[in-house]
C-alpha cells in the first residue's frame, strides 16, 4: 500500500483498541476464591464464561473479516491511485506536447511570415524601381492661385493633366476644400511673406513666426485638405530666403507627410540648403526631398510669350528628363494652354501631375 487514507487509519486504530479491551487477561494478582466441585458445577459463571468466549470468538471473526475487507479496499484504492497517476502524467505530457507543438508551429509561422515580408519588400523594391523608370520625358504644369470653382472649371476644359494649386481656405477663398474633393489631384498654394508685396484676404506666415504658429497653420490646412500631399509657396520671396523659418516650415511639412515644391519666387531660396544638411524620409520614393520650378509661363500676359515659355519647358524636359512649369488662371494663360493641346500631344513628352514626376 502506497497511500492509506486518514479515515481508514482511524478505523483500524479503533478496532485494535476494541480488541485490546476484549482480550486482555485478568490481573493475576486478583484474589482467587476456592470453589468446590459442587459449587463449580452449579455456578452460572461457567456458563457465562462459555458464552463470553463464544461471543468473543464471533467478535474476533467479525473484526478479522472487517479488517480483511478494509485491507482489500485499501489495496483497491492504492491500485486506483496508481492507475490514476500515470493517466494524469499522460494528460500532463499530452498538454506539454501540445504546448510544444503549438510553440513550434507559431515559430514556423513567424519564420514563414518573415520570409514572406522579406520577399514582399524585395518585390516592392523591384516594382518601385520599375515604377520609377521614365518611359519618356515628363512635363508637369501647375496653375497657382486657384480659389474659385469658376477658375477650376476653366482649367478642366484643357485636355491634358494640369495640377491645380489651391489657396488654403480663407476669406478670399472659402470654397477651396470643396474643390479639392472633386479634383483628381491637387496641391495647396501656401501664402508666405514677400519682400515687397502683401495680398489682402490671405493668412500669411511671416519670417520669425514660432514653431507652434507654423504647426498650427499646417495642421489647420491638413484638416481642410485631408488628402493633401504636395504644397508650394505663394509669393514668399522673403520667407524662403530665411533658413531658420524654412527649417521650421519644412520640418513641419515632413511631420504631416506633405512634400514641398519651391516656386522659386526668389533665386536665393534656402530649400536646397536645408536638405543638404538635413536627412528626412522620402515621401515619394520616385523623387528627391523636394521639387522646384523650372519655368514661369505667364510673367508676361502675352499669348505668344506664354507659348514660347511652354516650348522652353518642353525642351528642358527633354534635356533633364522632366520639367515643372507654373502659370496662373489668367484668360491669356488658359487660352495659350488650350491652343497647345495638339503641340503637346506630338511633342514627345508625357503630361503628368506633380506626384507622377520621376526625379531621382
Amino acid at each position: 500500500m502506497d497511500k492509506v487514507k486518514p479515515l481508514t487509519i482511524g478505523i483500524i486504530a479503533l478496532l485494535l483498541l476494541l480488541l485490546s479491551f476484549n482480550f486482555i487477561p485478568k490481573d493475576s494478582k486478583s484474589p482467587k476464591i476456592p470453589l468446590s466441585k459442587t459449587t463449580m458445577l452449579k455456578s452460572p459463571s461457567i456458563e457465562s464464561n462459555t458464552t463470553l468466549a463464544q461471543n468473543n470468538a464471533e467478535l474476533i471473526q467479525k473484526n478479522i473479516d472487517f479488517l480483511k475487507q478494509n485491507l482489500e479496499a485499501l489495496k483497491a484504492d492504492s491500485a486506483a491511485s496508481a492507475e490514476e497517476s500515470p493517466n494524469n502524467m499522460e494528460v500532463n505530457l499530452d498538454l506539454q506536447t501540445q504546448s510544444n507543438m503549438t510553440k513550434a508551429q507559431d515559430h514556423q509561422e513567424m519564420l514563414l511570415l518573415k520570409d514572406y515580408q522579406e520577399e514582399s519588400q524585395v518585390e516592392n523594391l523591384e516594382n518601385q524601381k520599375h515604377k520609377c523608370q521614365r518611359i519618356k520625358p515628363q512635363l508637369a504644369i501647375i496653375l497657382d492661385d486657384i480659389g474659385t470653382f469658376a477658375q477650376y472649371s476653366a482649367l478642366t476644359k484643357i485636355k491634358y493633366k494640369i495640377t491645380p494649386s489651391l489657396f488654403p481656405r480663407s476669406k478670399a477663398s472659402p470654397q477651396t476644400p470643396k474643390i479639392a474633393k472633386i479634383a483628381p489631384f491637387y496641391m495647396v498654394h501656401l501664402p508666405l511673406e514677400a519682400l515687397n508685396f502683401y495680398q489682402e484676404g490671405h493668412d500669411l506666415l511671416f519670417v520669425g513666426d514660432s514653431k507652434d504658429k507654423i504647426e498650427q497653420r499646417i495642421q489647420a490646412i491638413k484638416q481642410d485638405f485631408p488628402t493633401l500631399t504636395y504644397l508650394n509657396n505663394h509669393t514668399g520671396s522673403k520667407f524662403t530666403q530665411n533658413l531658420d523659418s524654412m527649417k521650421l516650415l519644412l520640418e513641419t511639412l515632413a511631420k504631416y507627410k506633405i512634400s514641398f515644391l519651391d516656386s522659386k519666387t526668389a533665386s536665393n531660396t534656402k530649400t536646397s540648403t536645408f536638405y543638404a544638411t538635413h536627412t528626412q524620409e522620402l515621401l515619394n520614393p520616385c523623387q528627391g526631398n523636394f521639387l522646384e520650378r523650372d519655368v514661369f509661363l505667364d510673367n508676361e500676359l502675352n499669348i505668344p510669350k506664354i507659348t514660347q515659355n511652354l516650348i522652353q519647358a518642353v525642351k528642358i524636359a527633354k534635356t533633364k528628363g522632366y520639367a515643372i512649369a507654373i502659370g496662373h488662371p489668367h484668360k491669356e494663360t488658359l487660352l495659350a494652354l488650350k491652343n497647345a493641346e495638339d503641340y503637346l500631344a506630338k511633342s514627345g513628352v508625357e503630361m503628368v501631375y506633380i506626384n507622377e514626376i520621376i526625379a531621382p
